[in-house]
């Protein structure tokens, strides 16, 4: 299994763009601003998307591109999400105001479908097992574990403490689990408002892995992703801690 790392920074700037992961060619973990790095061939390819929540970050990339390939696609785009977040594409991006509405565009066939689920969903596609898996922020967010059978990744979604999901990864025993570090130790109480860890609440929540995966930070705030990756590395020194970077391709 390919993991690409469109994007995985917790903003914007030069180099910078936030989560977008593309699997095997076709699938999507996300949709931020890494979309705009596929080529048009690339686009035209997915298949699948799968969304953990509704913040711009992670949704902004998804009506520029089926807007870019609107007049090309041949098979609609399956979209998978919570519920309250396939009411927020539809009420506030797909609602003709803001964007217009592709699920009923073209009207013979429209250019995606979207579809509900909930934590603890088992999905099948493309070969994969796509597991739906909790997660703790301020807006309904869920992550995915993601295996073909060989080989598999968990991502937490963007989420703060949460201890509903370490069962879960001790019982599927991933590979890789690629985890939100947003802020430093110095920003305690930010990092617990607005549901993201900081190195030290990453330490508290390893305390419940029993499975030795591989650890990769996503998500930290520009102009402080040193500062956060010292103090992992410093507070957690027998792990194997190590940044996702943009243009990673991590093969499973």
């Amino acid at each position: 299994m390919k993991l690409e790392i469109l994007g995985c920074s917790g903003g914007i700037g030069h180099g910078l763009k936030t989560t977008t992961f593309l699997v095997d060619d076709s699938l999507l973990v996300d949709a931020g601003t890494g979309v705009e790095l596929l080529k048009m061939d690339q686009m035209l390819a997915i298949k699948d998307i799968v969304i953990t929540h509704a913040h711009l970050d992670h949704i902004i990339g998804l009506p520029l591109m089926l807007a870019t390939i609107y007049d090309q696609h041949k098979t609609p785009i399956d979209i998978y999400a919570l519920p309250e977040v396939v009411e927020a594409l539809k009420t506030h991006i797909f609602n003709w105001t803001i964007w217009p509405d592709y699920t009923c565009l073209p009207e013979d066939k429209p250019i995606i479908n979207l579809h509900s689920v909930n934590v603890g969903d088992q999905l099948s596609l493309q070969g994969k097992t796509i597991e739906v898996i909790p997660a703790e922020h301020p807006s309904p967010t869920v992550g995915y574990l993601v295996s073909d059978g060989k080989a598999s990744f968990a991502f937490s979604g963007d989420t703060g403490i949460n201890n509903a999901l370490w069962p879960i990864l001790n019982t599927k025993k991933p590979d890789l689990l690629i985890i939100d570090v947003s802020f430093t130790d110095e920003v305690d109480e930010l990092a617990r408002l607005s549901g993201h860890l900081t190195p030290s609440h990453l330490a508290s929540q390893l305390e419940l892995l029993s499975h030795p995966a591989r650890v990769m930070i996503t998500h930290l705030k520009p102009g402080f992703e040193d500062t956060i990756m010292q103090q992992c590395r410093q507070i957690l020194p027998s792990w194997q801690i190590d940044r996702l970077h943009h243009g990673d391709i991590i093969n499973l």
